[in-house]
Parts: structure tokens; C-alpha cells; sequence
């Protein structure tokens, strides 16, 4: 196959890559707008940056408070516009890595399972403005107070 770029492609993508610093440095304004917000929420945990390291914001992954099922969160924020997409996928539980061939994981990856099951990432585009941000922790604060509304009425 021949995966090599023509001269236009090569040209368009030049004019792009002057827009990518302004485009980072927005997805970092907004990053830094979802973790503001979501510091308070009880069980949530939001991503954090390591001193040493910038991120790119390519994407926004929270962990779901205990006893919030993944698919139910998911399909409750759909319900209210607003798109998610599981957090974490796992290569050793797909099935091309299951059975008898080559690949052996070092062990049973059970932090990763659990992320798997807990973990959903939430929009983040340059496009998006703050009210739009708003309005995702909002809808994702209802959902939280919601389901630990539900979990103190089962357990009484």
C-alpha cells in the first residue's frame, strides 16, 4: 500500500498545525473548568495532571461514584443530549486475546477491569463553551444525587 501523503494533503496539513496550539491551549481551559467543577462531587473522581507532565485534554475520563452502573449513566446522560463513551477499553478481555494464543496478561488486571466498568469520558471539544460545560457537571450532579438517593432508600 502506498500511505504516503500527496503535496495538497501535505499543504493543508501544514496550515492545520499552526491552529493546534490555540486549539490544546482551549481544551486546557476546559479541562481545567470540568475539574473545577467536579472537585466537590462526592465519590466522582475527575482526572488529574502530574507536575511533571502536561496533558493535551485529548480526552475528559471520570470515575462513576461506587454503586452508579456505567450503562445506566451513560444512557441517562444521552437522554439529556449529552453524549459519553465508556472510559477504558481493555485489549486483554477482546476476544482476538482470549483462549490459547500467544498473549498472556502478567496478571488478572483487575484495576482495569474496574475501570473498565466505572470509567466514562465526557465531551470535550474545542468547540464547546463553558455553559455547555455546565450543563454536562449539572446533568452529571443530578444523576450522582440521584442514584444516592436510590442506594439510601434500598438500604433502609
Amino acid at each position: 500500500f502506498n500511505y504516503r501523503m500527496t503535496d495538497l494533503q501535505a499543504a493543508v496539513g501544514r496550515v492545520q498545525l499552526q491552529r493546534l496550539p490555540a486549539m490544546v491551549a482551549r481544551r486546557r481551559e476546559l479541562a481545567y473548568c470540568y475539574s473545577s467543577l467536579l472537585e466537590g462531587m462526592t465519590g466522582l473522581a475527575p482526572p488529574t495532571e502530574p507536575s511533571w507532565a502536561r496533558s493535551n485534554w485529548q480526552s475528559y475520563c471520570v470515575r462513576l461514584p461506587d454503586g452508579i452502573d456505567q450503562i445506566a449513566a451513560m444512557q441517562a446522560l444521552l437522554d439529556k443530549g449529552i453524549s459519553t463513551r465508556r472510559g477504558v477499553m481493555n485489549t486483554h478481555v477482546e476476544t482476538a486475546y482470549d483462549g490459547d494464543g500467544l498473549f498472556r496478561a502478567g496478571s488478572g488486571l483487575e484495576r482495569s477491569l474496574e475501570a473498565q466498568q466505572r470509567c466514562i469520558i465526557l465531551p470535550l471539544s474545542v468547540q464547546m463553551t463553558e455553559d455547555e460545560i455546565y450543563e454536562v457537571v449539572d446533568a452529571l450532579a443530578d444523576l450522582v444525587i440521584e442514584q444516592a438517593s436510590v442506594s439510601i432508600a434500598t438500604a433502609i
